[in-house]
């Protein structure tokens, strides 16, 4: 959430919370301030901090007000719900909050260590695609106690300090996001930095530890696992390693799934299901297609846009391109976005749109939808014959005689 502290705070409802936390940061307002919700005082809590005579307090409140909107967006919301499950009043505060800004703040103020991990567990949502998959053939859940994960942390750091000569110290801990669904968040303290920084009016060179973060996300139903590690796979052999033996007790052989090749030839023609249309979608349209020339020389990224009318990109590349199209043309179709929308709701102008994104090489979206929706989508993908009956492609998956895991959003308004 790319904002300066001044939209922060202009936008920030003015509460008790708000006030708290810039007097417990060291702000004074004059005697007599009002602490109403009013757009002039929150401009007046701006000024007093723009000509605020200490520096380090500016600098302070800046930095954290900043800082406490990282998940001000729908896709923090859920990470803050998903590690706010069993705190009660961690969630009734998040409910009770005006806006999912003022949701990031609260949070970050009243439960710092949910904020902090529930900014590993956006971390992981939103770089989720780089993840490798692996099965690592045993269905259990981890073991989380104390001596577990102090097993697991001095196998990581006897890791790091074999291959890197950092790693000294490290801190780990396991979220369940779902029923069955566990996060392994792994923080590694690597080696010292010089770092050219102002503090305050001067400019020192500090001496830190960056932090290493690696990520594991496990699927008791199936075995599967994702793990977001930086390094090549020695890096995420290890963390697989230390996962299996010491949280679920085994050692494992695990085995590298690497998503089968998708045919998407047939977008060529549009999108055309009618079971799709039978659920209540108006309009159906391949919202944007890339294909790759049989060189391999040249790639066309290729969208519809919105004065199309909602036109199948493929239809306006038939009539850009009557002698040339590339689709007719043998070019691969390499990845596409598919856009169905539902007729618009009464008294509003723009329909409510779901939109499958899917390449060639396995990546595909349909985790990210609720278990029916998931089922809607994974039939009309199955009855193009991109997808084999049952065939999701998702580390959730779980066999056909295992209950699936919740993949309803955590928090819906």
């Amino acid at each position: 959430m790319k904002k300066t502290w001044v939209e922060v705070l202009l936008e920030l409802p003015v509460d008790a919370g708000l006030r708290d936390f810039l007097t417990d940061n060291g702000l004074t307002m004059p005697a007599g301030f009002t602490w109403t919700d009013a757009p002039e005082t929150s401009q007046a809590l701006v000024e007093a901090l723009l000509t605020c005579p200490d520096v380090t307090v500016r600098d302070r409140v800046a930095a954290k007000l900043r800082a406490s909107v990282e998940l001000g967006d729908a896709a923090g919301k859920q990470a803050m719900f998903q590690v706010s499950t069993g705190n009660a009043a961690a969630l009734s505060g998040l409910v009770a909050c005006q806006s999912d800004m003022h949701r990031s703040f609260w949070l970050y103020a009243k439960h710092p260590d949910l904020f902090d991990r529930a900014g590993d567990v956006d971390h992981f949502e939103r770089h989720g695609g780089q993840a490798q998959q692996h099965d690592l053939g045993v269905c259990r859940r981890p073991n989380t106690s104390e001596p577990a994960m102090t097993g697991l942390r001095q196998a990581v750091s006897a890791f790091y300090q074999r291959e890197m000569q950092c790693g000294d110290r490290s801190k780990a801990y396991v979220v369940e996001r779902s029923p069955g669904v566990f996060l392994l968040s792994v923080h590694v303290k690597d080696l010292a930095m010089l770092q050219l920084e102002f503090e305050g009016d001067d400019l020192k060179r500090r001496v830190g530890n960056p932090n290493i973060h690696s990520v594991l996300e496990y699927s008791m139903a199936t075995g599967v696992t994702r793990t977001l590690v930086r390094g090549g796979v020695k890096y995420h052999q290890m963390l697989l390693d230390a996962f299996a033996e010491h949280l679920l007790g085994v050692k494992v052989d695990a085995q590298r799934i690497k998503p089968p090749t998708l045919d998407l030839s047939v977008l060529r023609l549009g999108f055309n299901v009618p079971a799709a249309q039978a659920d209540g979608f108006d309009v159906l349209q391949v919202k944007s297609i890339t294909v790759l020339s049989p060189s391999s020389a040249l790639k066309l990224d290729c969208t519809a846009m919105a004065s199309s009318e909602q036109r199948c990109v493929t239809d306006l590349l038939q009539d850009e391109f009557p002698n040339e199209n590339p689709l007719s043309r043998g070019w691969l179709v390499t990845a596409a976005h598919i856009n169905l929308y539902y007729p618009p709701e009464p008294g509003k102008m723009r329909p409510k749109v779901v939109t499958i994104e899917v390449t060639r090489k396995g990546r595909l979206n349909l985790h990210k939808f609720d278990a029916e929706m998931q089922g809607q989508l994974e039939g009309y993908l199955v009855t193009l014959g991109i997808l084999q009956p049952g065939q999701t492609l998702s580390a959730h998956e779980a066999p056909p005689d295992v209950e699936t895991a919740n993949q309803q959003p955590v928090y819906e308004e």
